[in-house]
Formats: C-alpha cells, sequence, structure tokens
C-alpha cells in the first residue's frame, strides 16, 4: 500500500497491511537543521515532507499546506475593517529559521499590529535558540474587560484569503505518501488563549460568562464558513481530515467549561465538516481523560496527538471502549521514549510492541507524535520507532 492508500484505510477502518508510521517531524527536522545536527547522507534534504519520504513515513501532514496559515490568526488572516501589519527586530539570522508558528527572516523576533476601529492591539512571537521555538513574548490582550470591543472585532470581522499556493505546492509534493489536514480556527477559547495568554482567558471566561457564550455563537458560524469554503477548494483524497489546533488538555479545558460552552460549537462545526463527507480532527495532546466523553459526544472524529501515561492520562488501548468503535485513535510517541538514549533500541521496541498488543485489532489506528518530536530525538531513534511499527504493526489486509 502507498502511504496515502494506508492513511485513508485507517481513518475509514478499511483492511490495511500495517498501522500507518505517521510520526510529526515538523519541529524536529526544522531544529536538527538549524543545529546542524542532521546526518551528513541526509543534508540535502531541505523539508519535513523531503525528510519523511526518505525515511519511508506515511505522512500526515500537521504544518504543511495550510489555507489559513499556522497557528493564532495564521499567515492569511485578513481584516476588511482593520490593518494588520507585522514587521521584524532582533539580529537577522543567516539562514531562515523555521518553527510551528513563524518563518524568521528579517530578525528574530516577530512583532504584530492590529489596528481597529475600537483601538489598536499588538503581539510579540520570541524565538528561543535554546528550545529552536517560539513563544509568545506579548499577549494581545491586555485586559479582557477594558478591550472587548476591539475582541469581538476580531472574532467577527477576521477572514482569510483561501490562499492555495502553499496547499498545492505541499500537496504535489507529498503525492502518493500521504495526506494533508488542513488547520480550522481553532475553537473560541483557544482563540482566547491566543489573545490574552491561557491564565487570563480562562478568568475572563469565568468573569464574563455572557461574553464568553456571544463569543463561542460568533466563532461557530467563522469557523462554519471556513469549513465551507475549504471544502468547496480541496478534495477528500488530498484532505479527509479538518483540524481544529486546539489542544483538548482538560487542565485548559475542564469538563464544566466544556459542557456549557464548547459542546454547542463543537457539534456545530462537525455537523458542517460532516456535511462536505470530511472527517473533524482536533490537537489533543496533554491529560484528556476526564474531558473524553465530552469529546465523544460533540462529534469529534479523531483526536491528534493522544498521549499516554506516564507523560499523558489517556490509555490508548482504553480509547476504543470509552470513545466508540469508529473513533479514530492518533498518536502515541512521546518525548520519554524519543529522547532515551541507553537502550534505546530495545526500549521503543518493547514500548511499541505492549502499545500494539493492547490496541487489540488496531484498526482507525495511527502511531504517531504526541503533539510533536522533541528536537532532542536522535536520528536513530526515529528509526528505531519506524522500524518497530513496521515489526508490530503488521495486519495483512
Amino acid at each position: 500500500m502507498t502511504g496515502r492508500e494506508r492513511i485513508h484505510a485507517a481513518l475509514k477502518g478499511e483492511p490495511l497491511d500495517r498501522v500507518p508510521f505517521a510520526i510529526n517531524l515538523w519541529n524536529w527536522f526544522y531544529a536538527q537543521k538549524h543545529w546542524g545536527w542532521l546526518a551528513d547522507d541526509k543534508k540535502h534534504l531541505q523539508t519535513p515532507i523531503e525528510f519523511l519520504i526518505d525515511i519511508g513515513a506515511d505522512i500526515l501532514s500537521r504544518w504543511d499546506g495550510q489555507i489559513k496559515g499556522r497557528a493564532g490568526l495564521g499567515d492569511y488572516v485578513q481584516f476588511p475593517n482593520g490593518k494588520l501589519e507585522k514587521w521584524f527586530t532582533g539580529d537577522k539570522p543567516p539562514k531562515p529559521i523555521v518553527t510551528a508558528f513563524n518563518t524568521y527572516t528579517e530578525g528574530t523576533k516577530v512583532h504584530q499590529r492590529l489596528e481597529t476601529p475600537h483601538g489598536e492591539l499588538t503581539q510579540t512571537w520570541r524565538f528561543t535558540e535554546e528550545s529552536c521555538a517560539d513563544f509568545e513574548e506579548k499577549y494581545w490582550v491586555d485586559d479582557f474587560d477594558k478591550q472587548y470591543d476591539v475582541v469581538k472585532f476580531i472574532f467577527e470581522d477576521r477572514t482569510y484569503a483561501y490562499e492555495l499556493d502553499e496547499y498545492r505546492r505541499d500537496i504535489a509534493a507529498i503525492g502518493e505518501h500521504g495526506v494533508v489536514m488542513v488547520e480550522i480556527p481553532e475553537n473560541p477559547f483557544k482563540t482566547l488563549h491566543w489573545l490574552c495568554g491561557p491564565e487570563k482567558a480562562i478568568l475572563a471566561i469565568m468573569d464574563y460568562p455572557e461574553r464568553a457564550a456571544e463569543l463561542c455563537e460568533i466563532h461557530a458560524a467563522k469557523t462554519c464558513e471556513f469549513v465551507r469554503e475549504v471544502c468547496k477548494r480541496t478534495t477528500y483524497d488530498e484532505t479527509p481530515l479538518l483540524m481544529s489546533n486546539d489542544n483538548l488538555d482538560a487542565m485548559l479545558f475542564p469538563p464544566f467549561m466544556f459542557e456549557e460552552y464548547l459542546y454547542k460549537y463543537y457539534r456545530a462545526v462537525a455537523d458542517e465538516v460532516h456535511k462536505h463527507g470530511r472527517l473533524f480532527c482536533v490537537h489533543s495532546c496533554g491529560n484528556n481523560w476526564d474531558i473524553r466523553h465530552c469529546i465523544r459526544d460533540s462529534g469529534i472524529d479523531m483526536m491528534e496527538g493522544l498521549t499516554p501515561p506516564d507523560l499523558g492520562n489517556f490509555p490508548l488501548e482504553k480509547a476504543r471502549s470509552e470513545m466508540g468503535s469508529n473513533f479514530i485513535i492518533e498518536g502515541g510517541m512521546y518525548c520519554y521514549h524519543q529522547e532515551i538514549k541507553k537502550g534505546a533500541r530495545e526500549a521503543i521496541d518493547d514500548y511499541t510492541r505492549t502499545l500494539f498488543d493492547g490496541m487489540g485489532d488496531k484498526q482507525r489506528f495511527i502511531y504517531a507524535s504526541s503533539c510533536t518530536t522533541s528536537p532532542l530525538t536522535s536520528y536513530d531513534n526515529v528509526l528505531h520507532f519506524r522500524d518497530s511499527c513496521w515489526r508490530h504493526g503488521k495486519m495483512g489486509g
């Protein structure tokens, strides 16, 4: 089977030859390239897609080919009644630095300014050399109450260019090796996390429940509009999964908050996604066990990046009984085994075999990274995961 055939079969619960090996190497690849750690025979590779093809992975792309841009407001966001600007400060890197959220070409900080009829907001991303990742140094919103009109403006006025150049380029590069998950706008509370920071966002939701409900309603309509427009421009074969990059961790979205606000939102988005014959995926690394039934009942088809104990708290072998026979399980690799050094081959193989044995029939299961692959993962360990998946994931379909 080709990677694309294998991914499609896993999503549909159809017979397949083995469990798909769909490790997420975006951050890992660009960090290795930035630090000069790629093996000599891999240094000519320029993109994660090229690397994944080279090692024989089944590609389930999370960051490539995005139509809204990567995370937060995204590169292709538009505000018809506002003005959004971006600029760099800091030392210009000798080569562009690519992270999950930005590409640093002219400096190591990215600043953004949004001018609206209700006031101005600014935000800053900062690249950190030690992690080869970036973080929000300054959030958009300082005071939710005083700046609510601007927050509401962002929810109401935001639209997208539906730029397809990156999408078509990466679809062509992936070819028969896999598929793309197109990111749709994050859930309304994750959007508030990007705007205010998680702590202030959660407090704002609790302090202003009527405003939270209003934003959810606005955001649901906007997200459904995005889904409709994306489905007009893409095919199921290229993009069977539409993904909301929310990180459904119970710490950030506790059960009462999910039931009060997010259930209705997810139900509306899931219905829209299903109306167009696609599957609905939500990024869900972390501790998800306490909200598993909320997720199941809201119409979500797949949780992306499920993390088993000890790092997470969702035993993958219980996902089928808890989430239903049609639920798609994706994840399993996490940093403890990724970064292991002593006895790595044996430890990764034992872990993978035990995990796969616990999954039972392994239908609708994709072996993938829980959120990401740590930049400290050795190239040999990447191959150990691959070889263990190939060895223990055989299904004979």
